[in-house]
């Protein structure tokens, strides 16, 4: 009914629609006003740390991760990963091997050396066609979590990749 008084009104030339429409202004903002007087701060409710946080840093730390961090761990503690004993170097994979060799060496990397140091490492005499596949899987693969690069003054060296932080 009071809609349709409203429209009576307007179309009488008693209110003009300005009016109508400053009218349902203010009543709206009184709503919104009166609703938002009746909220609290979520930061005084009890047992707020529950469902309110401010500290963002510590949840994405928490849930993102090191990488590098972890990346470093696995390649150097495969025993922690892949559940087998410490002790029994057999079951080492070869990127491990590679990886442990890769921290003795300096910024560049010689090829020769570094296969022949992996193939020692391994315990055997002489280089098969079997240790080149591996050797260049597992180098390869390092290259791939960017820990070496190839370089372009010398074809038979990889350059180490600085990795700081971890």
């Amino acid at each position: 009914k009071q809609w349709y008084q409203r429209r009576v009104a307007i179309t009488a030339g008693t209110e003009t629609t300005k009016d109508v429409l400053k009218n349902a202004q203010s009543t709206f903002v009184s709503r919104i006003d009166n609703f938002l007087s009746t909220l609290s701060c979520p930061g005084a409710w009890p047992l707020n740390e529950l469902l309110w946080f401010t500290d963002h840093t510590a949840f994405q730390t928490l849930l993102v991760g090191k990488v590098r961090a972890a990346i470093h761990r696995g390649l150097s503690k495969p025993h922690v990963y892949l559940q087998y004993p410490a002790e029994d170097d057999s079951l080492i994979p070869n990127v491990c091997h590679l990886y442990r060799l890769y921290h003795e060496h300096g910024k560049l990397i010689s090829l020769h050396d570094w296969i022949k140091s992996y193939v020692t490492s391994l315990g055997k005499k002489k280089v098969t066609q079997l240790d080149h596949a591996r050797f260049f899987q597992a180098a390869s693969e390092l290259h791939f979590l960017g820990y070496i690069k190839p370089t372009r003054r010398k074809t038979d060296h990889f350059a180490k990749m600085s990795l700081l932080g971890y």
